[in-house]
């Protein structure tokens, strides 16, 4: 018999064969009354050990025996009910980021490493699905590089009309490359884009870092304009942006690009945009905000409160360093025209894979991770601490070895099973004491349940859904994906 797993002695995230069940018969379990069933689990949750070397992780996105499906009945453990006649929001993906820190430590590795990968990031059936991915337009503080915009100027010079913009460092650098490959893997990715300073020429600070946009319809205008032709320049490579953040963190000051940015500030700034994209017959959408759950209300109801702002908005974008994820599913109720999204947040061992569950079920359409790969040394970078592990470490002394963590494989519990398309089906919650879940109905008709055990002991449960049940148990500190078909419709 044969089972599916990552290589950990590889380090890479391609699905290898070992004992137990075979691949194909994913399909078949679809088809036979059963849920398939696969686990990954914890292994020394964010400890900085993880750049050092890899651990011995119990599970690594591994198949188990398929679940059977029965009539229900009494069962241990939590009760995990499901209803897929109510459907919430639609999802439209699940990444990381592809800033300019894992490119650079991606060329430092032969062309057949970064196939490997770049493989394992997005293909659906030999890695991890992830099908949305995050750029930065300039710098952001995880590079290698010196701080650059696409209109960096010497002090005192202006270029309102922007005459010296260019994309050629994105060139340089390979992220160009990068994107390009990912996106001939995996046609459906989708990639959007999140800016951490305007020109430094535009601002208070004059400096990439620190500062605020100039006061002034021009500055607002011009930076608008900025942003639309960065979005052409990408068009031009090939690369479409489907949605744009015009500021990271606008809450932020800090000694690497930043830009404060107040409410109505923003509010003119995505109806300048608007009018940009408008005019030059482009769809990219805009998501306001991008910043901690702590200060949404304050910072989104202003924006959207205003008649410009309202129209420009497309999403709300959120990041978790503060605050709970609730609020999400406020601002839904509050604004339901809005998607919602979780564009930055990393997290370590079950208690991540628990906060995905609480990100969707608090109305996310989306999730990506930040910062997919640093070395060895905790490099490259120019962020203002030290990092936690990312999902993939690279040896800074062998560059052509690399190890992923267990948060690469909890990511994919949801990402591999979960397509763009599928819609979150309303559930019982479970409990911090037994499991909680997430679950979702497919485009495909399948059904989806990611169930996560933050306990130290085994916990059996049961699914329940449309008059079936799946009883199941998860080993202590792992998340459990289960797949299965809906019961056919009644003809009588």
């Amino acid at each position: 018999m044969l089972k599916a797993a990552f290589a950990p002695d590889s380090g890479a995230g391609i699905l290898r064969v070992e004992k137990g069940l075979p691949i194909k018969m994913v399909e078949n379990a679809k088809e036979q009354g059963k849920a398939e069933v696969w686990w990954s689990s914890e292994a020394e949750p964010r400890s900085r050990e993880w750049f050092a070397r890899p651990f011995d992780i119990p599970y690594r996105l591994e198949r188990q025996a398929d679940a059977e499906i029965t009539a229900p009945s009494p069962a241990e453990g939590e009760t995990l009910a499901i209803f897929p006649e109510r459907l919430h929001q639609e999802i439209l993906g699940i990444g990381t980021s592809m800033e300019e820190s894992t490119v650079f430590n991606l060329a430092r590795m032969s062309e057949s490493k970064r196939e490997e990968i770049c493989r394992s990031l997005v293909d659906r059936e030999r890695g991890a699905g992830f099908n949305l991915i995050r750029i930065t337009l300039g710098t952001s503080d995880f590079t290698a590089r010196a701080f650059y915009s696409y209109n960096d100027l010497e002090p005192g010079e202006t270029d309102f009309e922007l005459e010296r913009f260019s994309i050629r460092k994105d060139i340089e650098y390979g992220i160009i490359d990068v994107l390009r490959r990912l996106r001939e893997l995996q046609p459906e990715l989708l990639f959007f884009a999140s800016s951490w300073s305007p020109p430094a020429w535009m601002k208070t600070s004059g400096s990439l870092m620190r500062g605020q946009l100039k006061e002034g319809e021009q500055y607002t205008r011009t930076l608008a304009k900025y942003y639309r032709m960065a979005i052409q320049a990408y068009r031009e490579q090939g690369i479409e942006l489907y949605a744009i953040t015009v500021q990271n963190e606008p809450l932020l000051e800090i000694d690497y690009p930043s830009c404060y940015m107040s409410p109505q500030r923003q509010t003119e700034l995505i109806a300048a945009l608007r009018e940009e994209l408008d005019e030059h017959g482009l769809r990219t959408k805009i998501w306001i905000f991008d910043h901690n759950f702590a200060d949404a209300w304050a910072y989104v109801s202003p924006i959207l409160n205003d008649a410009a702002g309202r129209a420009a908005a497309d999403g709300i974008a959120f990041h978790d360093y503060d605050g709970e994820p609730t609020v999400m599913r406020e601002l839904q109720c509050a604004y339901p025209d809005l998607s919602i999204h979780l564009t930055e947040r990393s997290l370590w061992g079950v208690e991540a894979a628990d906060r995905f569950v609480q990100y969707f079920r608090s109305g996310a359409s989306s999730y990506n991770a930040w910062v997919t790969m640093l070395d060895s040394r905790i490099g490259t970078h120019q962020w203002v601490g030290t990092p936690d592990p990312t999902l993939i470490v690279q040896d800074a002394e062998a560059p052509e070895r690399f190890w992923m963590t267990p948060e690469f494989y909890l990511t994919a519990q949801f990402s591999k099973f979960v397509p763009r398309g599928a819609r979150r089906a309303d559930s019982s919650p479970g409990s911090a004491e037994t499991v909680t879940h997430v679950a979702f109905v497919n485009p495909d008709g399948t059904v989806v349940a990611v169930v996560v055990n933050r306990t130290d002991r085994p916990q059996p449960f049961r699914l329940l859904c449309e008059g079936r049940q799946i009883r199941a148990a998860l080993p202590p500190k792992t998340a459990g994906t289960y797949r299965w078909r809906r019961a056919p419709a009644d003809t009588d």
